[in-house]
């Protein structure tokens, strides 16, 4: 190494030497070691022959697992499927377990159909007419939805045109409206 890298760096030249001998000792005692180990295997792998016994096969591929699975899970899929068809098949009714019923037009050939008179109609729905004192805080609004039940403009437009309004938002307290109700 050269010294500027070694002033930079704070190693010491005695730290280098000491990591360079560590370094030639692995390479030397590696070779030994691979040896020994190569020596070691074939002994046991004789062995193993020699009393009938076979090594051991290896971990399957995780491809093997993902398509094992895959295939697993569609047929879950599909016997679940099946299982909720059938069980919603056996709660629906059948069209033909539900009795049809003939209308009344077909059952008896001589209905007939008699149309309302407008005459009467016409005198039935009777206006009443009820007078209301606006008091603090009432609108148009509030006055249809009390007497109505709802808001509908159409009733807004009526009491405009009996009371004469121009103005629907000009109400003015203690102001006496007639408010027509047909019965």
């Amino acid at each position: 190494m050269k010294s500027t890298t070694l002033r930079r760096s704070n190693i010491t030249r005695e730290k280098v030497a000491m990591m360079e001998a560590l370094e030639r000792y692995n390479r030397e005692h590696m070779d030994e070691d691979f040896y020994r180990r190569q020596s070691k295997s074939k002994e046991l792998d004789l062995l193993l022959q020699n009393f009938g016994v076979r090594q051991q096969k290896t971990e399957k591929a995780p491809q093997v697992y993902f398509v094992v699975g895959l295939i697993a899970g569609v047929i879950i899929t599909l016997l679940i499927t099946t299982f909720v068809s059938i069980l919603i098949n056996i709660s629906t009714p059948k069209e033909d377990a539900v009795p049809k019923v003939k209308p009344a037009a077909q059952e008896n050939a001589k209905f007939r159909f008699i149309p309302a008179d407008t005459s009467k109609s016409s005198s039935a729905s009777t206006v009443i007419k009820e007078e209301y004192t606006v008091k603090s805080g009432d609108t148009l609004e509030s006055i249809v939805i009390r007497f109505y039940g709802s808001f509908d403009m159409d009733k807004v437009n009526l009491i405009q045109e009996a009371n004469k309004m121009a103005n629907p938002n000009a109400l003015s307290i203690g102001q006496k409206l007639i408010i027509p109700i047909n019965k």
